[in-house]
């Protein structure tokens, strides 16, 4: 699956990664630096400046990653949410099989 994180900086995306690459719960990660979005807040448009992460995984590991996030975060959790991988060539999906932690 690809993940998707969105952050208010750079350093915490870094963290967040360093975080996730160490527990051996996602395989890379790719970052997206002064990306620009538009939301919905209190009834008004804002203008956002995130950096968004993309990282590889099994999808079994999403409830032990939304874990390790919250305990960093608390109730201050970045957005994220995961998108299936539906096609790969197969030894980049062994790679991911093979680095990522065992279930």
């Amino acid at each position: 699956m690809a993940l998707h994180i969105e952050t208010s900086s750079y350093a915490k995306a870094l963290a967040i990664a360093e975080d996730l690459l160490r527990d051996k719960l996602v395989y890379d990660v790719n970052f997206f630096t002064g990306v620009k979005s538009l939301h919905l807040q209190n009834g008004s448009i804002a203008e956002g400046n995130e950096t968004v992460m993309v990282a590889k995984t099994k999808s079994i590991l999403y409830p032990m990653i939304e874990r390790s996030i919250r305990q960093k975060f608390g109730d201050n959790m970045p957005l994220m949410y995961s998108m299936p991988i539906i096609h790969m060539p197969s030894e980049q999906f062994e790679a991911i099989r093979a680095e990522t932690e065992k279930v």
